[in-house]
């Protein structure tokens, strides 16, 4: 991640807590590294690249087996379907490299490896999450201009001292986001363009796209936000099923 001086720290509410759940992009000695720490995963498949209805799964690891906690669940994506996030950084380019690639305002979720470490909310904490959580107030944004330094990053506009961009999401304005978790898509190290502010929220409605964010219903979304546990490392998975089929033995996927 970008490192932040002390007079930044409180600019980003997440910057404590990235420092601790963004994992290394760099190339593993073996296949499977983005999965060897973590015991819960979730993981939405599409039909296509450009198809914008998915299914989610959620899986936990017991005793070294994957277990299945809840599949079927329906959720949206980008109304231009999936395109490649940047996440792990593992070369999905051997799997697919005619796919298209996640860029700034093309209405595609990213597709990839992604932490999923952080909630929000417009309520305080309820007393069932176990991740960190931001309570969205008139002061948090997330940024989605390109020339800003604060590009893609969540931040409280009280406690920075210059107001670099000239977009951005109000986030406590956006009722789809009165509950919802950071996906870490472009995170760990910032590319401008390639996306941003993307996260897994309430829909609109089951027949409705997102910009790029996957979106489920309330209770869905209420249910994950409930299981999610930091210490289990939970990761999301997004791919189209022809993708997750490929890389499903080698990455030992359920």
């Amino acid at each position: 991640m970008v490192t932040y001086t002390m007079k930044y720290f409180a600019i980003l509410l997440l910057a404590t807590l990235f420092a601790s759940i963004f994992h290394d992009r760099g190339k593993c000695d073996d296949a499977p590294c983005p999965l060897r720490n973590t015991r819960q995963i979730v993981v939405v498949r599409s039909k296509t690249w450009d198809a914008f209805e998915a299914s989610m799964s959620i899986y936990e690891k017991k005793n070294g087996v994957w277990q299945t906690i809840k599949q079927g669940i329906p959720v949206v994506l980008g109304r231009n379907g999936l395109g490649w996030g940047r996440g792990f950084d593992i070369d999905y380019n051997t799997v697919d490299s005619n796919a298209p690639v996640k860029k700034e305002g093309d209405g595609r979720a990213p597709s990839g490896i992604f932490g999923i470490n952080l909630a929000f909310g417009f309520p305080e904490k309820p007393h069932y999450v176990k991740l960190p959580y931001i309570k969205l107030t008139d002061h948090i944004e997330c940024v989605d201009d390109v020339a800003s330094v604060y590009y893609n990053r969540i931040i409280d506009n009280s406690k920075v001292e210059v107001h670099d961009w000239k977009s951005s999401e109000k986030m406590s304005t956006i009722d789809v986001y009165r509950a919802g978790v950071l996906v870490e898509h472009n995170t760990g190290s910032v590319e401008k363009g390639c996306g941003s502010c993307i996260f897994l929220h309430v829909w609109d409605s089951p027949d409705k796209p997102t910009s790029g964010c996957t979106a489920m219903s309330e209770d869905d979304l209420a249910f994950l936000i409930g299981w999610l546990d930091p210490a289990k490392a939970p990761l999301l998975l997004q791919f189209t099923e022809d993708i997750y089929k490929r890389i499903k033995n080698d990455l030992s996927l359920p």
